[in-house]
């Protein structure tokens, strides 16, 4: 059976040839390059895995597990850095704080609300929610072959875009992974509201990872169930966020995921966590089990 073609994130469209084409390497001669922190403003301990970014733009990164970041900027900036994480309020800091020379960033937590879950006390059916097929017309990669880090990758996100039919309680995250050559991968699971057929409003409260194990292929199980997600019988985004990765050879440094062609809007995604989203007429193999509630 021939190998469905490729699709690389970094140009949307299929490409023929080999594979080395499907990565850019950027000129980084033109760039800034920041280090530091990102701490809890009340704590004062990392932040693990905060996303730091220009909104609209494809500038940002992510922070590792103590909350260090290096983050490559334009000499001439003049836009507002966000720095955010799931649980704490975003920080907004103007250029004019970074030309100064702030390094360290403090988010403060926001209150948690614990709402109950009370679907188990209801009758309810198992079902799936996404694509459960494994085979595609394309594979939709992310990756920076030859390059010794992938800092600037990090805070990647792609999703689908899902309608449950009924109120659900999220029991099971399932997504294929094609092609994986990283010794490690983390995502964090993320869940907007939809408005034009785009992310808008984000819904999520915890900080939901998705840990791939080495060169892991097909595919990964994440058990939902200790988070108590529970998503209303409306349009909802499901992405996945790239945290981390790592490699010791920097040749070959991809991972994709299966899509198929369709008519209308089916998947998301954009540079990192605070750029423009894009929209696709694709659907990629990722779908939850879930909880339904029933009349």
């Amino acid at each position: 059976m021939p190998l469905p073609p490729f699709v690389s994130r970094r140009f949307p469209h299929l490409l023929a040839g080999l594979l080395l084409l499907l990565f850019a390497t950027p000129t980084w001669a033109q760039t800034v390059t920041v280090t530091g922190q990102v701490v809890n403003a009340q704590t004062q301990e990392p932040v693990p895995f905060a996303i730091l970014g220009v909104r609209g733009k494809a500038i940002g990164t992510a922070a590792d597990e103590q909350g260090r970041y290096l983050l490559r900027l334009p000499p001439d900036l003049r836009d507002t850095l966000i720095v955010s994480c799931v649980g704490f309020e975003p920080r907004l800091v103007p250029p004019t704080q970074l030309v100064a020379g702030q390094r360290v960033f403090q988010l403060t937590p926001q209150a948690q609300v614990l709402k109950g879950v009370t679907i188990q006390s209801r009758k309810v059916k198992p079902g799936k929610l996404g694509r459960t097929a494994d085979k595609a017309d394309v594979r939709w990669m992310a990756g920076s072959s030859g390059k010794t880090t992938v800092d600037d990758e990090w805070g990647w996100e792609m999703g689908t875009l899902l309608t449950p039919e009924r109120r659900s309680y999220l029991e099971e995250l399932h997504v294929y992974f094609t092609d994986n050559k990283y010794e490690l991968l983390r995502f964090r699971l993320n869940l907007y509201t939809v408005k034009d057929n785009r992310p808008d409003q984000l819904l999520s409260t915890q900080d939901v990872q998705l840990i791939c194990p080495p060169t892991r292929q097909g595919w990964l199980k994440l058990d939902l169930r200790p988070y108590n997600i529970v998503l209303d019988a409306q349009p909802v985004a499901a992405t996945l966020q790239w945290l981390q990765s790592e490699k010791k050879d920097p040749e070959d440094k991809y991972f994709s995921i299966p899509v198929v062609r369709q008519k209308q809007p089916g998947m998301v995604e954009r540079e990192n966590g605070h750029a423009a989203w894009t929209v696709h007429n694709l659907l990629p193999s990722l779908y939850f089990t879930v909880l339904s509630e029933q009349k």
